[in-house]
């Protein structure tokens, strides 16, 4: 059985009340930040739609025929769509194959199901055929499409689906879950902040290994600022783990830098409440216009390195040897 999220109580609440009374829409939009579990809930969902004896809160039962097969991953009456492989994107024929499964009768007589994620990863051919399905939807079916990107689907598409937005919940919320799960001596709070509040995120930066890691890389970046690494050494290091997630963090530290710069008393919030007095010290040494250009060249880094071919090493290197000219401190 799918688990429970806690802080999914209130969407599920929502989809149960629309199923009884008839209002369940043919197509639902699962879009919010990643590691806050939507594609947990798309299956949990799917799963009570398709299992033939839900229990009193509309989950599935974990025992029938259905609940059985869907394991298997050989309900007929249940598709998924993902790229072929990572990176890649949804094609016009596995749209047709979708709308050819959706306009046929459902083998056990009740809903059919398709979960298609990311959905932001739709070609434009796919997401035109997907748009024709929409607009003429088949009676007892439901289409769940999942993304951490909802901006980059067309507007048509997304005005055709009803919307859950998945929000970060509450730090009451998230702490105990997180708390009970994460055996490691983390500062759990921290570790939440900088998942953005995602405990999904969180729990699965919480392995030491990786959290060593975020501070071998701020120990780093320190040092290529004040002259005791070399940017070409450095940019090395950089390219080591997952380079999505270090970019991630960098972008983070240089937003925290320009909310230290901006606020004349200490923010309420940083994302990097753990680095607070590292990152303190690199705001004080440099001008607010230097934080802001540093900030965007981090964003542009992220978006080359992880959606461009391109030579990930010499874009570092760059970033880091202007990382290296610092600011005079009187400048600032």
């Amino acid at each position: 059985m799918d688990e429970r999220l806690p802080w999914h109580l209130s969407m599920w609440q929502q989809c149960q009340q629309r199923l009884a009374s008839g209002r369940l829409p043919h197509a639902l939009l699962l879009a919010g930040p990643a590691g806050l579990g939507k594609r947990a809930f798309a299956h949990r969902l799917a799963n009570a739609l398709l299992c033939e004896a839900p229990v009193a809160e509309g989950d599935a039962c974990g025992q029938c025929r259905a609940c059985r097969l869907l394991r298997a991953g050989s309900h007929p009456d249940h598709r998924m769509v993902q790229p072929a492989e990572d990176g890649k994107v949804i094609k016009i024929d596995q749209i047709r194959e979708i709308s050819a499964f959706l306009d046929h009768t459902a083998q056990y007589g009740g809903y059919k199901v398709v979960l298609l994620e990311p959905a932001d990863r739709l070609n434009v051919h796919a997401a035109n055929s997907l748009l024709k399905t929409l607009e003429e939807p088949p009676g007892a079916s439901l289409l769940l499409l999942v993304t951490a990107h909802p901006a980059r689907l067309p507007a048509t598409l997304r005005s055709r689906c009803q919307l859950l937005r998945f929000e970060p919940p509450p730090p009451t919320v998230a702490l105990p879950w997180l708390q009970a799960r994460i055996t490691e001596p983390l500062d759990i709070e921290a570790l939440l902040a900088v998942a953005g509040g995602a405990p999904l995120a969180a729990l699965q930066q919480a392995s030491g290994e990786r959290w060593r890691r975020r501070r071998e890389l701020v120990e780093c970046y320190d040092q290529v600022q004040t002259g005791r690494l070399d940017p070409i050494r450095a940019a090395e290091t950089w390219t080591e783990g997952e380079l999505a997630e270090n970019l991630r963090w960098l972008i983070g530290w240089h937003t925290d830098l320009i909310r230290l710069k901006m606020s004349p008393n200490e923010p309420s919030r940083l994302s990097n409440p753990d680095l607070r007095a590292i990152l303190r010290r690199w705001a004080d040494r440099q001008a607010p216009r230097r934080l802001f250009e540093r900030w965007d060249a981090a964003v542009q880094l992220h978006t080359l390195c992880t959606t461009t071919q391109t030579n990930v090493a010499l874009l570092l290197e760059a970033f880091l040897s202007d990382a290296a000219e610092v600011v005079n401190p009187a400048s600032c």
